[in-house]
């Protein structure tokens, strides 16, 4: 190169160019056309970019044996953002082969479009054909980095290699790196190679290394932004459009039907018969909600045979003399049915990649997951049928949901046959069991959901089965109050629910219990009669903070049932448990009328907590809504119920209960809100403190002292309700609809500066209590 740059500073010689001519030497003629090949070099390579809709430029062009040198290629796009920089580009002189080594890739643009005119089938400025040449070069890149981002998405790779021999044409890369928004893929080592067949280019082989996926949930993206980010004409984008939420069932049904189409023709194309994928060391993580599951390494086989893709999802690292969870299915490429099959197992949650501390999970080298179930699609893959079963051993988790302590170990055996329209309209137990130590429960039925729509039916039985054993069936963590208590007796439970939106009168709801469970040991520290005398609880302060307080008999705030006026009895009854005396802590007629409210509505709008109920949590547990808690309660409950007279229990409940902020116990309540004492209560202040205590952290009163929002009329319905029931009689009810209940001093304005006048306003007033002539729900 040096020689030619020499002979080169020779030629800028007007006098030396002009003899070497005149003697007409081949050497002259040699030298002349070495001097102008790099300006045609560039003026070639500028014309076939321009005939393709490109820019080029060289910076330099120099000779080789047998090749030309390209150095410093640069191709742009004009309005696209689009450019190439290739470090050296070898040309072979006398052999068709292009060898680039070194430089980046960068754009946003549509990558369809530019594939395009690359391949010279856009922006044509004449008619004229590329230059034919090109067929059959032997085109290699090599150490390629390239970065392309477009919207939310980028693709990055590094290391990227190209060849092209005849109809053959491998791809490879040492790393590549894919996002778009929480979703993120990293592949090391990647090779691919492909074959023409009748003008279309075919897979023939992929294998990655390892391949790691983070799957996170996207947010519905608003109108705003789908209108300043607007979807170019040309092409397709990187990523898929995000307009509905990803917890909308109708639409992940509609995505995977898309996908479905799109991969039917794609693999049916592009993957040669024979065709084989395999993916090493596959690993994914999900998040959602805040919530991480990471699965993985897995290798990922795909194999082409004639009208099927066969796929197998298996652990990379098996466990010693266990049979592997694999996930096996045959995708077909024209349209028909898919069935996937999960089966293996018992292997360790630690095996399939899941970690300590994802999803509350503990211990998972030691928890056990085995699988034996079938998935079958539909054609349209509108619904699938799953027939399977599950069996999980030592599972340890921490869950708020469960309990405020560690569940575990757990196990279980559940089995289940169904079938769904994956859009959520339909979902139907054809047949289901659980078996939980030596309880075993079933489940069957149908829901049907369309705008406007929603049908119910269905069946929950619990055979009858040993108090005690269903007691021991829970987990350790899950009962940690009550563990100590032994049971006599058996239990049961079969529940039926119809319910039609367009027919919410013949709802029906059928609740059959058979409770024989009678407490036959109970540990010191549970008993009911330890209430008898002064006992510390923990209750919560005005401001939300703990604190504890001192009840029972023979303190300040404590009041003998005679000694509260019989008003109150009558609006506990008529406001929270309308059974009371009749029930043994379990009002099931209540619970029935319960669920049917729940149905209507969609969610759980309604409870049915008894008096005991109540006083179990109030005596016993905290605040807090887990299963643990409900569970623990219930057994309470019937703790309560059979150690304790009727009077007791309401006697222990009017002294425990919330009233207020920081205000425990119908004694303290009627000096605040009334000055009075509890065995001179009104019907009216009474039914005003019992309506309170769905929630008795509102404030119902104005600034003036006189009730607000309406519940004065509500108290006048709930004393209309007293009447009927027989509670008071008419010179009574006449009294008390005459009644003005104000804060602190009937009549008065507010008095002092601890009235509740500037409070937050109550909900609307709940619905009236249901109750028959006997004064039962």
């Amino acid at each position: 190169m040096g020689g030619l740059r020499s002979l080169n500073e020779v030629l800028q010689s007007p006098r030396a160019l002009k003899a070497l001519l005149a003697g007409g030497s081949a050497l002259g003629l040699l030298l002349i056309g070495l001097l102008a090949a790099p300006a045609f070099v560039r003026g070639k390579i500028e014309r076939e970019a321009k005939l393709r809709g490109f820019d080029a430029q060289v910076e330099h062009v120099d000779w080789g044996l047998g090749r030309v040198w390209l150095r410093g290629l640069k191709v742009t796009s004009p309005g696209d953002d689009f450019e190439l920089k290739l470090d050296a580009v070898a040309v072979g002189v006398f052999s068709k082969s292009v060898k680039a080594t070194g430089g980046t890739l960068r754009g946003s643009g549509d990558p369809t479009h530019i594939a395009e005119k690359l391949r010279g089938k856009a922006s044509r400025t004449s008619d004229a054909a590329p230059d034919s040449g090109d067929a059959g070069r032997e085109l290699s890149v090599d150490g390629l980095h390239v970065r392309w981002a477009r919207e939310s998405a980028t693709l990055e790779a590094v290391g990227v290699r190209a060849t092209r021999a005849q109809a053959e044409l491998s791809l490879g890369a040492d790393s590549a790196n894919f996002s778009s928004g929480k979703r993120r893929a990293a592949a090391r080592d990647v090779d691919i190679a492909t074959s023409s067949k009748g003008g279309h280019r075919q897979l023939a082989r992929l294998s990655v290394g390892s391949l790691e996926l983070v799957l996170g949930s996207e947010n519905a993206t608003s109108p705003q932004t789908v209108a300043k980010t607007p979807t170019p004409a040309r092409g397709p984008p990187l990523t898929e459009p995000t307009s509905t939420e990803d917890g909308d069932e109708a639409s992940r049904a509609a995505r995977l039907r898309g996908l479905v189409a799109l991969l039917r023709p794609l693999l049916r194309e592009g993957l040669a018969d024979g065709a084989s994928l395999s993916l090493g060391d596959v690993t994914a993580r999900v998040e959602r909600a805040g919530e991480i599951l990471s699965f993985g390494p897995s290798r990922l086989s795909l194999l082409r045979e004639k009208d099927t893709v066969r796929v197998s999802l298996t652990p990379s690292r098996a466990e010693a003399g266990v049979t592997p969870l694999a996930l096996n299915t045959a995708f077909p490429l024209l349209p028909g049915p898919l069935h996937v099959v999960i089966q293996g197992g018992p292997v360790s949650l630690s095996s399939l990649g899941v970690q300590n501390g994802q999803l509350g999970l503990r211990d998972v080298e030691h928890a056990t997951l085995a699988a034996d179930g079938a998935l079958d699609f539909s054609e349209d893959f509108e619904s699938v049928e799953l027939d399977g079963k599950l069996s999980v051993h030592a599972l340890s988790i921490s869950r708020p949901e469960l309990s405020t302590q560690p569940v575990g170990p757990w196990s279980f055996d559940a089995a289940l046959k169904g079938r769904a329209q994956l859009d959520g309209s339909q979902v139907t137990v054809l047949s289901s069991e659980a078996h939980l130590g030596e309880v075993r429960a079933e489940l069957s039925g149908d829901v049907q959901t369309t705008p406007g729509q929603r049908k119910v039916q269905g069946r929950l039985r619990v055979p009858l089965s040993g108090c005690q054993s269903l007691v021991e069936a829970m987990p350790s963590g899950l009962l940690p109050l009550v563990g100590g208590l032994r049971m006599n007796g058996s239990f049961g439970i079969d529940l039926q629910v119809r319910y039609d939106q367009t027919k919410p009168q013949d709802a029906s709801v059928v609740l059959a219990v058979r409770n024989e469970c009678r407490v036959r040991d109970v540990p010191p520290e549970l008993s009911p009669h330890r209430f008898e005398r002064p006992f510390l609880r923990e209750v919560k302060a005005p401001d939300g903070s703990p604190m504890s307080i001192e009840s029972g008999p023979g303190t300040p705030s404590w009041v003998s049932l005679d000694d509260i006026s019989r008003h109150m009895e009558s609006a506990i009854l008529i406001c929270e448990d309308a059974g009371f005396h009749s029930h043994a802590g379990f009002d099931f007629r209540a619970l029935e009328n319960a669920l049917k409210d729940d149905l209507k509505q969609g969610r759980f709008a309604r409870g049915a907590s008894t008096v005991s109920m109540q006083l179990a949590k109030n005596l016993y547990l905290g605040k807090e809504k887990t299963l643990g808690r409900k569970l623990q309660e219930a057994l309470l409950t019937m703790l309560l119920e059979q150690q304790l007279d009727k009077r007791r229990i309401l006697e222990l409940y009017l002294n425990v209960v919330e009233l207020g902020p920081g205000l425990y116990g119908v004694g303290d309540a009627a000096q605040y809100y009334f000055a009075t004492p509890a065995r001179a209560l009104t019907l009216g202040q009474s039914l005003y403190l019992a309506s309170l205590l769905p929630n008795p952290t509102f404030n119902r009163f104005g600034a003036d002292g006189k009730l607000k929002g309406g519940w004065l009329n509500y108290l006048h319905k709930l004393m209309h309700i007293a009447h009927k029931i027989k509670r008071i009689d008419d010179s009574e009810l006449q009294a008390a609809l005459e009644e003005e209940i104000a804060f602190r001093v009937p009549g008065s304005s507010v008095n002092d500066a601890s009235a509740p006048g500037d409070g937050p306003d109550p909900p609307e007033a709940p619905a009236l209590p249901e109750l028959d002539g006997a004064g039962k729900r």
